[in-house]
């Protein structure tokens, strides 16, 4: 066979490969999607991250394993669906040698690769050698990047050094920014429940004036106004302390 041969057969696999890899990307990113939608809201959001990681082992060319970091309040970061233990223990090493990949890209860049772990010593010195002791040579993370701003970030692993390049970077992104979408999807519906939650205990607060006083409900929500004006309190809080004075009252009798 000439080498001209050769170089159309490799370019002919290197195609194949290629087209099977999108095949499954697509085919992965579309179950999560789907599941996102016939789930409930959290038990959704956590199962369709799930599937989200696994869907990334599964596709991106050398990755082995896999996980999310997620921002708790006071900037705390959990690990999240994470595809093993040790996946685990490095996000929480992380948290406690403040150091770390993972929180480079939450924090600071869009993407972090690491492809030598034994090469990061002078960037992370306690981290890297903690890596390199759970068999981690290579290593992937990108910002998963909200309204809010970052929300944390996909982590993506390997055993071997020098695996990950700019195509296995560029598959990596797809599923970074499908799980995006999964946590803006949960703030807004965080929000709306908020919301929601808010008009249930408004209105708990306009039934219990409408029988006290023997109102309706548009000089009911005027009083609870008044009371919210005068005690410069929010309206919820208003609302929530009468709630919980009736509550008291119905307990004690």
């Amino acid at each position: 066979m000439s080498s001209t041969q050769e170089r159309d057969e490799r370019e002919h696999v290197s195609q194949e490969s290629d087209e099977r890899v999108g095949a499954d990307l697509a085919r992965t990113l579309e179950e999560a999607a789907r599941a996102l939608l016939e789930r409930g809201e959290e038990e959704g959001v956590e199962h369709t991250l799930g599937l989200v990681v696994r869907g990334a082992v599964q596709t991106v060319p050398h990755v082995e394993q896999a996980g999310i970091s997620l921002v708790e309040r006071g900037g705390r970061v959990q690990s999240y669906v994470p595809s093993s233990q040790v996946v685990r223990e490095l996000d929480e090493l992380q948290n406690e040698l403040g150091e770390g990949p993972c929180l480079d890209s939450i924090w600071y860049e869009q993407r972090t690769l690491v492809d030598d772990m034994d090469q990061a010593h002078d960037r992370w010195p306690r981290y890297a050698p903690a890596a390199l002791e759970r068999d981690v040579g290579s290593l992937m993370s990108f910002q998963l990047f909200t309204e809010r701003g970052s929300a944390g970030a996909l982590n993506l692993y390997a055993a071997r050094p020098h695996v990950f390049d700019e195509s296995t970077a560029d598959a990596g992104r797809l599923f970074a920014a499908q799980a995006a979408l999964v946590l803006h999807g949960a703030q807004h519906i965080q929000g709306l429940h908020l919301a929601l939650d808010n008009r249930d205990v408004i209105g708990q607060a306009k039934g219990i004036l409408m029988e006290r006083f023997g109102i309706g409900q548009q000089q009911a929500f005027s009083m609870l106004v008044e009371s919210s004006q005068h005690t410069n309190m929010k309206l919820v809080k208003v609302a929530e302390w009468l709630t919980g004075e009736h509550e008291k009252k119905s307990g004690a009798s």
